[in-house]
């Protein structure tokens, strides 16, 4: 469901967006476009071009930045990146799309009495898959790389991730206490489901985006930031940053959504007053458990009834949630081993369904999103560009001089590392975190050339 002003909105946003490449320097534009138009555009709204994935407000600013480079800054965005895993991450992208269209070609009933036909895929499907994949992945990510080139490129990318949240503030807490309407008073529908707004005698508040979770993540990513900045920075938008990162907090917890609140718990600590070195060492282990996860659910070796009854101490509804949660990634995951390389495509191929061919199960977490759908190349190419930065970091991090660098570094490391720990219980929602992924392993890029010419850094990754 949409309606005229949404779509009017998001049409009308084209020009917006390239234009603001004509008024602001490239990475300041492409800060304001990604982020304004995830926190502003309507939600369920698109439109469709011929042999290309559908453009809504979650990809559609990435064409928008590229083509606004292409028209102001050319060579920026025309140049294969020097880093070689992500040249074979696009071609992985790619071409993974196409085989999982052409491993998919059988028809699926299911039912009893064969209620429910999905016919198989072809080539088309595949070519479809593969660009969608590659637009929501490769591009924010090679963006991110092509655009912050410098050291103040990168910290204006952390301080546009901290004021983005702060904007978004008053409007949370406007939902907080009359319920999530916003996107109902200005395009004149709500965008999910009110009744998964309602959380623990209050609102879960979504603002312009998609679901409650993903502005908790938002605010989670916020909140980061303004530690990170408040390790070298002391005011922003003229106040402390200190007093700026409680209050960031403070409007997190109220969200009330669990996961983000203990990412921030176990995350914000840490970027205050650890090390660098103590922050990319637990970066880079939350980075292996991310990659273990798959095979050890796979295996039946990840402590399922330990998790459930460490949850149940704390909160009933919160271990029958999780039990919940992980009956349907079994379900699942015994569906997925059927196709484990790359899976079984779009249109429900990959989900359960009874005898009366209703779907039992969903696909919720991003893991297994991609897993069902794409198999293990889909997991693999969704999770390795948001981690292979953080391992390279912790391994450039004795070579980098600057203490601000370090910091940075190491700060924007653990806060990735976290936005891809919160796509194990929830879907993508948006795409910043390969944005910023991209601008990490640019910026580790630069430093490792500075190195390089102090004669300090090893042969390159």
């Amino acid at each position: 469901m949409s309606s005229t002003i949404a779509i009017v909105v998001l049409a009308f946003s084209i020009p917006a967006m390239v234009g603001v490449f004509f008024l602001l320097r490239p990475v300041q534009a492409a800060l304001v476009v990604a982020l304004g138009a995830e926190m502003f555009l309507p939600e369920r709204v698109t439109f469709k071009v011929p042999l290309m994935p559908l453009f809504d407000k979650h990809n559609l600013p990435y064409f928008c930045i590229l083509a606004a480079c292409l028209l102001r800054h050319p060579a920026w965005v025309t140049k294969l990146p020097k880093q070689r895993w992500i040249v074979v991450l696009a071609l992985l992208l790619l071409v993974g799309g196409v085989v999982t269209g052409l491993t998919n070609t059988d028809s699926l009933i299911f039912g009893t009495n064969e209620q429910v036909f999905i016919p198989g895929l072809n080539f088309k499907d595949g070519c479809y898959m593969g660009i969608s994949n590659f637009v929501g992945t490769f591009l924010p990510l090679y963006l991110g790389y092509a655009l912050c080139r410098k050291s103040e490129d990168f910290d204006q990318l952390v301080a546009a991730l901290a004021i983005a949240g702060l904007v978004y503030i008053p409007f949370a807490m406007v939902e907080l206490r009359m319920s999530p309407q916003w996107h109902r008073w200005i395009y004149g529908y709500a965008q999910h489901d009110f009744e998964q707004t309602i959380r623990w005698g209050g609102y879960r508040p979504m603002v312009f985006m998609s679901h409650g979770l993903a502005l908790a993540r938002f605010f989670l990513a916020a909140a980061c930031s303004l530690v990170i900045l408040g390790r070298y920075r002391h005011v922003l938008l003229g106040l402390p940053v200190r007093f700026l990162a409680w209050t960031q907090f403070l409007v997190l917890v109220a969200c009330k959504s669990t996961g983000a609140i203990v990412f921030a718990l176990a995350g914000i600590p840490l970027l205050a007053l650890a090390r660098p070195k103590r922050q990319l060492f637990v970066a880079a282990l939350l980075a292996y458990t991310i990659v273990l996860y798959p095979v050890l659910r796979l295996s039946g070796i990840f402590p399922v009834a330990r998790i459930l009854d460490a949850a149940g101490s704390v909160e009933a509804d919160r271990a029958s949630s999780l039990a919940v949660r992980f009956e349907n990634e079994d379900a699942l995951l015994a569906r997925a081993r059927e196709r484990m390389l790359f899976g079984w495509g779009e249109y429900d191929r990959s989900t359960v369904h009874d005898e009366e061919g209703q779907k039992t199960s969903v696909l919720d977490g991003y893991w297994i999103i991609r897993l069902s759908m794409n198999g293990i190349v889909g997991f693999i190419t969704a999770f390795a560009p948001l981690l292979i930065p953080v391992l390279w970091a912790r391994r450039l991090l004795p070579t980098i001089g600057s203490d601000k660098d370090q910091r940075l570094v190491a700060g924007v490391a653990l806060l990735l590392t976290l936005l891809a720990l919160d796509l194990i219980p929830n879907g993508l929602f948006a795409y910043y975190p390969y944005f910023i992924a991209g601008a990490l392993t640019r910026r580790l890029r630069e430093l490792r050339a500075e190195a390089q010419e102090r004669e300090l850094v090893p042969e390159a990754a």
